[in-house]
């Protein structure tokens, strides 16, 4: 994606609306056209950003994107949209760009509302179930449907309570000890179609058999409340897990009871921190990450959630690893629909929920293009089946056949040569002799994914903003890899050329006089003069011995090679000529000494100094080059009618 914005921001890539003018051709470069409305994006695009940098008139944007367009000529010239590398790359780009496209938003925003709805509340529910395969086939899951409802039955003539119900025939096994109780939740913590089930049904009321992924459930919703938000507590924690001892169970209770005594007669929760058994959380001042519910184990969820008011504390609370006494540090309520829409946008995604707007999608584009199964061609593919053979997956796609058509839509056919392949590619080695049935749903899935691909290659004819979108990352990756190949490698690999490139230009790049220097500021004036005094006499080693020593604290000492506007501690003492300078009381405090060991007057950077520079200039020298041949080799025309219309629209 990087290098998609690098190439749109330096070749003024195409805009991603439409605009209203007549789509008349302004120009054209070999067989690349382009229109007045594409032209008219780009530049109302590209003139805000521009103006602010380096503004252009219409004129100026007109012979830029002349530019850009010959070198995707070339591109086309060379062959390079045709290249796997390319259509590997783009590819990616293009499906990314088609999933808004692809996808029913109006389902999405529904499931986001609903979502942020369900989450004022918390409902708790109990059920039964009975497992089954996310993808049983009708027959067995009709089975599994009557044996719920002649249950559901049996518990509304009261001839079984629910409750014993689940007990007994549940295959949730965890929530049947419970008598089906699931406890309290809210969106999100259940699969999507329970979720709705508890939501939608009213209090006391048992729901028809509900299809999960996991089977088919009877849901009776117990009870309602509002929704907790979130809280942040802390604890005093004493360990006591279900296997402890008698003695350190006890040993447990006693210690949380104390400390719980000890907080009614008035000492501070934080005071008392430091008997807490909890090491991940001692250091934190006892606090606990922030938690909703069903998040916690259940009687320290319920503790926590039972606090009114920040500083207030529970009394102790035994859970099944130990024994707590909790605080409240803050309660947080839901969050407004602007702040969360973000991450329920997210949870949606992940969510089973997501797969509503897939189907509904799918159903509203085979209404619009007239989907219809011609099911005399399709009772013919399926006599072309060997059942026992397709249920044993050996079944291989007869030689010979009539391709008659098996649906159509829009203005395409899915036939008889399309759908055995398929058939026989999905063959699974048991389906319990309802063969028919398998071939049923996979033949449905294929006629989905052909009426999907069919739109998705509509897409640039029914969207003029994906369109233009589109071809930006075409001729974008275009560009990208012929202009690295053509000047950015071209330049970067040419030593000769860069040498002669450095020659040609490095007098816009000089140093000023520059010194090899050593400078010292002291404190004391009596230091400075010790230094020069020992520096004019060559004894550079008395000036060393004066850092090393004690009194070198109060020494500053640099050195290098600078010029004189490069370092400010030179402003003041500065020269030229070899020598020792000072002591010279300087303006900021201190005095100094500068020793210049070399001058170097003025003259042009080393190629090394100022090698990306000259690349880069090299660069531009090649592009000017290659531009100017592009010209040569490929006619350009321009409308100057329509340009005329152009520019005048865009005064």
């Amino acid at each position: 994606m990087k290098k998609i914005r690098l190439v749109l921001l330096a070749v003024l890539a195409m805009g991603l609306r439409a605009n209203a003018q007549e789509n008349s051709v302004l120009f054209q470069v070999g067989d690349v056209v382009v229109t007045a409305d594409e032209f008219t994006a780009v530049y109302e695009k590209n003139k805000g950003v521009g103006a602010a940098i380096d503004p252009k008139t219409p004129e100026e944007y007109l012979d830029l994107y002349i530019t850009f367009k010959l070198k995707i000529a070339e591109a086309y010239a060379q062959h390079r949209d045709t290249a796997a590398q390319f259509l590997s790359e783009f590819g990616g780009y293009r499906a990314q760009l088609a999933k808004p496209y692809l996808s029913d938003q109006g389902a999405e925003q529904e499931l986001l509302s609903e979502a942020y709805s369900r989450m004022q509340e918390e409902v708790r529910a109990s059920h039964i179930m009975i497992a089954l395969d996310g993808d049983a086939l009708p027959a067995d899951t009709l089975k599994v449907y009557n044996q719920l409802m002649d249950l559901r039955a049996t518990i509304l003539k009261g001839k079984l309570t629910f409750e014993n119900a689940a007990r007994t025939q549940s295959a949730d096994t965890w929530s049947a000890k419970q008598g089906g109780d699931l406890g309290f939740f809210t969106a999100f913590s259940m699969v999507y179609p329970f979720e709705s089930a508890s939501y939608e049904l009213e209090q006391g009321e048992i729901s028809m058999p509900i299809r999960t992924q996991y089977g088919y459930h009877l849901i009776k919703t117990t009870d309602r409340r509002p929704a907790n938000g979130t809280v942040l507590v802390r604890h005093i924690f004493f360990a006591a897990n279900n296997g402890a001892e008698a003695a350190q169970a006890q040993r447990a209770e006693r210690s949380a009871q104390e400390i719980y005594t000890r907080l009614q007669n008035g000492e501070l929760f934080m005071d008392l921190l430091e008997y807490s058994e909890d090491r991940r959380t001692k250091d934190k001042m006892g606090e606990l990450p922030e938690f909703g519910i069903n998040k916690m184990m259940p009687a320290f969820e319920e503790a926590a959630f039972a606090l009114e008011n920040p500083g207030d504390y529970s009394e102790p609370v035994q859970t099944t690893i130990g024994w707590h006494v909790i605080q409240l540090i803050e309660k947080k309520p839901i969050g407004s629909f602007e702040s969360m829409a973000k991450e329920l946008s997210k949870k949606v995604k992940r969510d089973s929920r997501n797969a509503i707007g897939a189907k509904r999608f799918v159903k509203q584009l085979k209404q619009d293009y007239n989907f219809k199964i011609d099911e005399k061609g399709y009772a013919y593919a399926l006599k072309l089946v060997d059942m026992d053979a397709f249920e044993n997956h050996t079944w291989e796609v007869p030689t010979r056949y009539q391709n008659r058509t098996v649906a159509t839509f829009a203005d395409q056919k899915v036939t008889v040569s399309d759908v055995l392949p398929f058939w026989a590619q999905n063959q699974q080695a048991e389906v319990g002799g309802k063969g028919e049935e398998f071939l049923r749903l996979q033949f449905n899935t294929l006629c989905n994914d052909k009426v999907v691909a069919y739109e998705d290659s509509q897409l640039e004819s029914k969207y003029a903003d994906f369109r233009n979108l589109v071809r930006e990352y075409r001729e974008g990756i275009l560009l990208f890899d012929l202009t690295q190949d053509e000047v950015w490698d071209k330049a970067a690999k040419d030593s000769a050329g860069i040498a002669l490139e450095y020659e040609r230009i490095k007098e816009n790049y000089r140093w000023d006089d520059r010194i090899t220097y050593n400078y010292w500021v002291c404190k004391e004036a009596k230091d400075a003069k010790r230094i020069a005094k020992w520096l004019l006499k060559d004894r550079r080693d008395k000036v060393d011995e004066l850092l090393e020593s004690q009194e070198a604290l109060s020494i500053a000492y640099t050195s290098g090679m600078a010029q004189q506007k490069d370092e400010p501690v030179l402003q003041e003492i500065w020269s030229m000529d070899k020598g020792v300078y000072g002591p010279t009381e300087l303006s900021t405090g201190g005095y100094a000494v500068l020793f210049v060991e070399n001058s170097h007057p003025s003259a042009p950077k080393a190629l090394n100094e100022i090698k990306g520079l000259v690349i880069a200039s090299y660069q531009d020298q090649l592009e000017q080059t290659w531009v100017a041949s592009l010209r040569e080799k490929f006619d350009v025309q321009v409308n100057e009618e329509v340009k005329a219309q152009v520019f005048e629209a865009l005064k």
